[in-house]
């Protein structure tokens, strides 16, 4: 369920926001009194930005899903999302396309590595047939020149 966030502070019913990134966390600060509230959004691969990516307003409206815990918020004058900064896993800052180039060429790599582990498992496999098979024939090879 998704729930707007509304200032707790008694005598507020402020429900629009300025907004910042501090440390994996989000800070909310009420546009009507100046209460501060944080959010743990440690789980984002992004930061959000002060300032909507369209009219570049301030405020906000934020929306919490008490079910996944995701923070979404809704600029207060066109009803975009604010900025975001993707970072990389190194701590760099870098746009969406590079960000998942990035996380594809790390799929790739990983599935490259479990080939070669498959490749050798093969070999190996092929290795001791061949000696399944020499032993076989040298049982059969005995069995036929010693006679029960």
């Amino acid at each position: 369920m998704i729930r707007t966030v509304v200032c707790e502070k008694e005598g507020c019913s402020g429900n629009s926001f300025y907004i910042y990134t501090e440390e994996k966390n989000l800070i909310l600060i009420c546009s009507e009194c100046g209460d501060r509230y944080s959010f743990d959004v440690s789980f984002c691969d992004y930061v959000l930005l002060s300032s909507c990516c369209k009219c570049n307003n301030d405020t906000f409206k934020i929306f919490k899903d008490t079910e996944k815990e995701s923070i979404y918020a809704r600029c207060t004058e066109c009803g975009n999302p604010p900025d975001k900064i993707y970072v990389d896993e190194g701590g760099t800052q870098v746009s969406y396309e590079q960000k998942k180039t990035d996380e594809i060429k790390d799929l790739i790599y990983r599935l490259n590595e479990k080939i070669e582990m498959m490749e050798n498992k093969i070999d190996i496999l092929g290795a001791d047939q061949q000696v399944v098979q020499q032993s076989l024939g040298y049982v059969a090879e005995f069995v036929q020149k010693n006679p029960w």
